[in-house]
């Protein structure tokens, strides 16, 4: 099998991953491995490796092999984006992998900006979904590191040009959040991860990993049904 059909493989059992298929990422996993012992140095390969390491470390149950797991992901990631910055598929991998990292354990949301730009503005073959997902994942980062104006930049643009009201809906809520708020707002810095896992295993304490983005949008989805509810109740009365 060719390296372009090997990798496209790769491709698909990396999309099953992020849907949380464990199977799809054991798989991928094996593939990587063989296949950087072919071709050890190749970019877009060791960018599919460190993005299946941080789905290995999202399923992992133990701390302490979640952050190792990471940190390797994140570094081959890293390097890949080190060797050939201007490919917009690596950089997309960077950027998605580090948008599902608790940014106050791991303060990557910069890095998420900045590969969630470069493809955004690159003149690359972006399926409507994923131009939308980014956009708005975009506006949601710039939010998490308090960069209010940008979020609401990018959530602007979002709510002018879809035609599904539910998301229109929800587009006008999160800029509702924005109103009033500080163009830059400081937002207090968090221990790293590392520094929090080191307290835990000292004191034998639980789990340190905060849930991940999808649990984190499940908390959102549960917020917004919440607060639909109060808004009917209001316009009734």
């Amino acid at each position: 099998m060719t390296l372009d059909k090997r990798l496209e493989r790769i491709k698909s059992l990396y999309k099953e991953g992020t849907k949380g298929n464990a199977a799809a990422v054991h798989e991928a996993y094996q593939l990587l491995e063989r296949l950087r012992q072919e071709y050890p140095d190749h970019p877009l390969a060791e960018a599919y490796h460190g993005s299946i390491m941080l789905l290995i470390a999202r399923d992992k149950t133990k701390p302490l092999e979640r952050l190792k797991w990471a940190k390797n992901g994140l570094k081959l990631l890293d390097k890949a984006v080190a060797a050939a910055p201007n490919d917009s598929r690596i950089r997309y991998l960077r950027g998605r992998s580090a948008y599902r990292l608790p940014e106050k354990h791991f303060q990557r949301t910069q890095t998420v900006i900045e590969d969630y730009n470069f493809v955004l503005n690159q003149e690359v073959k972006l399926g409507s979904i994923d131009y939308t997902r980014l956009s708005y994942e975009l506006g949601e980062a710039y939010r998490r590191i308090g960069r209010n104006e940008d979020a609401a930049r990018c959530w602007t643009k979002l709510e002018q040009q879809t035609q599904d009201p539910e998301f229109k809906r929800l587009l006008g809520q999160k800029l509702q959040l924005l109103k009033g708020k500080p163009a830059v707002e400081h937002i207090e810095s968090n221990e790293s991860i590392t520094s929090m896992l080191l307290k835990r295993t000292a004191s034998a304490a639980g789990t340190v990993f905060l849930d991940w983005v999808e649990e984190n949008k499940k908390k959102e989805e549960r917020r917004e049904r919440k607060r639909r509810k109060k808004e009917k109740k209001r316009k009734r009365h």
